[in-house]
């Protein structure tokens, strides 16, 4: 006799408790998929520090050069001072003008009590206003001369302090075109001086490279082969031209962390990740499927694509391997089949 499978509750309890457990999800589960990555070629750039800024210093006063305070390769004192000329006749001049000054107010003092002892003639009768007049007249003039002597005297100290030629503390003199003894002329270029303790390092980018530098950001860093060393670097400024014969971007980096030798020409290696051509990406390696000696490559669909292999990928992040192949009709963002090994 036949019993039907309503008739039985253990059997529609087993089935209910069965669904509850296992996810619809599962049960319609397709094949694991990978999303291609675009591959990336290593490009290593080549630039030599140097220094941010460089000036020309040149002297503003004529004369024989007297002390020079720092040799090629030495950096600026903090008083400034790189060398100062022969100040004998400034001083002379100072000295005349002072006494003149001096002179002045002795007039002064003589004029103001002659006007006061006047003025009280005056007043008695005993005296006339035009004496008083001449009196007062003198005495304005010998108080506009007192002000003519004292901005002389200004001007005379301002000349006498350019006598020494200055440039910025701690820039180191690169070229020097005076020794103790020499005479020098007015607007006379008497050194080079720059400032290395911010080395910056220039380079020409492609627009290709210059938005892989742009995508490194706060991670940008340049090699040092020289010294054997790597360091932070940074975006210094980008030229809004280009240069003419390599229709280039001209940037400027700055080198930013650790001590670096301060001095022009250090090597500095510039290594940027740059996308390949189109067709060529990154896959894990459980989604390329070796048969025979051929490599595929299986869409969601279910189609094959045979690749090139290109070999393993390098990558830094941790995970499974993976590799890079070739295939014009792939791309970046395409899904593939996981494939078990």
């Amino acid at each position: 006799m036949a019993v039907h499978w309503r008739s039985l509750p253990g059997l529609k309890l087993a089935l209910a408790v069965f669904l509850f457990l296992v996810p619809i999800a599962d049960l319609q589960a397709g094949p694991e998929l990978v999303t291609a990555e675009p591959a990336r070629q290593r490009a290593r750039l080549t630039g030599y520090t140097r220094a941010r800024s460089v000036l020309d210093i040149a002297t503003e006063n004529s004369g024989k050069v007297e002390t020079v305070d720092a040799e090629i390769g030495q950096p600026i004192g903090n008083n400034n001072r790189f060398a100062c000329l022969d100040r004998t006749f400034i001083d002379l001049d100072i000295e005349s003008n002072r006494a003149e000054i001096a002179r002045s107010h002795i007039e002064i003092e003589y004029y103001s009590k002659q006007v006061e002892r006047h003025r009280e003639l005056v007043r008695q009768a005993s005296s006339s206003e035009q004496k008083l007049d001449e009196y007062q007249r003198d005495l304005g003039t010998r108080q506009q001369q007192l002000r003519i002597l004292q901005l002389r005297d200004r001007t005379l100290n301002e000349r006498r302090e350019r006598f020494c030629i200055y440039a910025p503390a701690g820039w180191i003199v690169m070229e020097r075109y005076i020794e103790p003894g020499e005479w020098v002329r007015i607007g006379d270029s008497v050194a080079r001086v720059g400032n290395f303790m911010q080395l910056l390092v220039p380079f020409a980018l492609s627009m290709t490279e210059y938005k892989a530098l742009q995508a490194a950001g706060e991670n940008l860093a340049l090699e040092l082969p020289d010294l054997n060393t790597r360091t932070a670097a940074r975006l210094e400024r980008v030229s809004p031209g280009f240069d003419e014969k390599s229709r280039k971007i001209l940037v400027d980096l700055q080198i930013e962390g650790g001590q670096i030798l301060a001095r022009g020409g250090i090597r500095a290696d510039l290594v940027l990740d740059l996308p390949v051509a189109s067709g060529t990406v990154i896959v894990p390696e459980t989604a390329v499927e070796q048969r025979y000696e051929q490599y595929w490559l299986e869409r969601p669909d279910g189609e094959r694509i045979p690749v090139v292999y290109l070999g393993p990928a390098s990558s830094i992040e941790p995970g499974q391997p993976k590799v890079r192949v070739f295939h014009s009709s792939i791309s970046s963002g395409q899904k593939f089949v996981v494939h078990d090994r």
